[in-house]
Order: C-alpha cells, then sequence, then structure tokens
C-alpha cells in the first residue's frame, strides 16, 4: 500500500457539537440557541426528538411568531420512536436533510446507547437469547458468560453509527443526559485504624458510550445548579479556539452559534462525498451481518449486488477489494462454525 504525503491544509468540517446535563440543565435550550446561530438568515433547524416531543414545548404556539429571545424557535420536528438502534439515528438524520435542514439537534442520543431497543438493549437481549434452551428456559449462569460476547453486535452497530457522522456535512448538535456518578473508597478510620466505606462522589457524567463526547468535534456538560452555562469542572472537550467561544460561567446566546459556524467552516471546501465509496460501505456491512452461509449466498446472488459488485472489479479495484475481502472472511468465519459442529 503507498501512502501520500502533500502540505496540510484546514478544511471545512460538519460541526459534531455535543451539550450534556442534567433534566434542568438548560441543555435542550442552549443546543436550540446554538442552533438559531448557526443557522443564519438561510438555514433551517431540525430537531430529531426521542423525549416523546418534549421539544415541542419550544416551538412557537398557532398563530404565534418564534421569538428565541422569549425561548420559542423555528424548527422542523421528527418524533423519533424507539427502537433506538445505532443505525436509525442515521437515517433520521438523513430524514432531515432531506427535508432541507442545514443544522439538526439531536435530544436526546443518551437512547442509542441506554435507551429502549439501544445498545445495551441489544446486548442484553443477545444475551438472553444465547442462553435460551430449546425448550424456551433462560439458564441464568449463560447469561452472564454471554454478558461480554453479546456487546459484540451492538459496539459494531455504534462505530458504524460513528463513521457515518464523521461523515455528515449538516452541523449536528447533540443532547445527552447526565447523572451523578459515585464510587465507594475504601479509607483508614484512625481512630479504629479499621477500613471503612465512604461515598466519593464523581460528578455529572454523560450517559453514552465511553468515548462518544471525545470523538465530537467540541463538547461540554452542564450543571442543573448552573443551567445553560458551560462548566469546566465537568468532562468536556473544548480546545483553546472553542474555550475562547464558550467562556466558563456565561450563558450560551446565539451569538455564540454564528462563531461556532464560523469555526467549523474555516478552511478550504471538503472533497464531495464519494458516493461510491459509501455504496461499498453498505455492501461490506451486509455481509458482515450475514448470519448464515444461505444468508450470505441470496445476497451475494441478488442483481443489484452483482452488478454493483462487476461495476467495483472494473472501475473501483481498491473499492473491489474491500468487498472481496468480506466475502471471503465471512466464508471463512461459516466454515470455522462448521468445523466447530458435532458430526
Amino acid at each position: 500500500m503507498s501512502f501520500t504525503i502533500k502540505p496540510a491544509v484546514r478544511e471545512k468540517i460538519g460541526l459534531l457539537f455535543g451539550i450534556a446535563g442534567a433534566s434542568g440543565s438548560g441543555k435542550t435550550f442552549s443546543a436550540l440557541t446554538l442552533a438559531e446561530g448557526i443557522k443564519g438568515k438561510n438555514g433551517k433547524i431540525a430537531v430529531i426528538d426521542t423525549e416523546a416531543g418534549r421539544a415541542l414545548h419550544y416551538a412557537p404556539r398557532p398563530g404565534e411568531k418564534a421569538a428565541p429571545a422569549k425561548g420559542t424557535f423555528d424548527f422542523l420536528h421528527l418524533d423519533f420512536q424507539p427502537p433506538f438502534e445505532p443505525m436509525r439515528y442515521i437515517a433520521a438524520i438523513r430524514a432531515a436533510e432531506e427535508a432541507g435542514a442545514t443544522v439538526i439537534v439531536i435530544d436526546s442520543m443518551s437512547h442509542e446507547w441506554d435507551g429502549e431497543g439501544g445498545c445495551s438493549d441489544m446486548a442484553e437481549e443477545a444475551a438472553l437469547a444465547a442462553a435460551t434452551d430449546r425448550n424456551g428456559n433462560i439458564q441464568q449462569w449463560k447469561v452472564e458468560a454471554m454478558t461480554a460476547p453479546s456487546w459484540k453486535k451492538p459496539k459494531q452497530q455504534h462505530k458504524r453509527m460513528m463513521a457515518r457522522l464523521i461523515q455528515t456535512r449538516t452541523h449536528l448538535i447533540f443532547c445527552l443526559r447526565a447523572q451523578e456518578k459515585i464510587k465507594f473508597e475504601k479509607v483508614m478510620n484512625p481512630q479504629t485504624g479499621r477500613e471503612r466505606n465512604e461515598i466519593k462522589q464523581m460528578g455529572f457524567q454523560p450517559i453514552c458510550e465511553k468515548s462518544f463526547m471525545f470523538e465530537l468535534s467540541g463538547s461540554m456538560t452542564m450543571h442543573p445548579e448552573t443551567p445553560g452555562q458551560p462548566r469546566y469542572d465537568l468532562p468536556r472537550k473544548l480546545n483553546h479556539e472553542l474555550q475562547a467561544i464558550f467562556p466558563e460561567g456565561k450563558r450560551i446566546i446565539a451569538e455564540q452559534g454564528s462563531r461556532l459556524k464560523n469555526w467549523a467552516e474555516t478552511g478550504t471546501d471538503r472533497p464531495p462525498e464519494d458516493k461510491n465509496l459509501m455504496i461499498t460501505r453498505g455492501m461490506v456491512e451486509a455481509v458482515q451481518d450475514a448470519v448464515t452461509v444461505e444468508a450470505l449466498q441470496n445476497l451475494t446472488s441478488e442483481e443489484v449486488f452483482k452488478k454493483r459488485r462487476e461495476w467495483l472489479k472494473s472501475n473501483r479495484p481498491k473499492l473491489s477489494e474491500q468487498v472481496e475481502s468480506a466475502v471471503s472472511e465471512a466464508l471463512a468465519r461459516f466454515e470455522a462454525i462448521d468445523e466447530e459442529m458435532p458430526a
């Protein structure tokens, strides 16, 4: 494999910004306020709402105009119902983009990890399925044994989602729930000389995959005691440029959204989206998701799959290698399973 080295030039990015906080911390209002600044005069906001329509509290009443200064905004609303599987978030984002949104607020992203049908549920269901015998009885000892392996598919789905998010051109703002974490520490009692358990407060932690907040362009956490303000004593990812936009102790205002957009869009235009690369990724993922050799054979015999496979061989050999490698790995996986099966 050859490498290409060229002078580094800053490119425009699709903004991925996270705001975490407990109930009452002002994360939804702050996200909409930022979105108002990002959209400018000609943009359009969309809200992907997993919270049973709570975002509609920020919409104007019938016959009234939106007044951001008073807490109401013009936005498209997508009522996102469970299951909250990772790739359904991508489908919802695509739907909002097709409706003309230039900035999208996702409220809440926490459901992808800890909501109904989200990654945690997917892992639990996989563990229970693996621990259920032919008579429908759940073997509890096996549930624990299958807990770690059951996370393979949810983590794979989360990684796929993140790969799509990073490639998104639309500006995205994620709202995440946060909860107060504690841990027990053993400390020595100087009077008795004995150890005792002591509760240590760990502060508010976002409910999401452990590295999610740090894979974003920027992120912050808010506290109910100081609603609408970024807290530097809580988890955050703000480089020196973002710290200049979001000083600690200052409530979020729309002008910061405008500055955030300028920060994201400073640089050269990004290359146009490679549609063939996206198609190839979908083909590879479909192959990886085949659970039996019969399912794989059905997939590879579909006319659309066959035509795309041949086209890639003739026109995009490097992309073709990805598909062929995925098919070979899947066949090897099924052969290994057959060898393990008793005669």
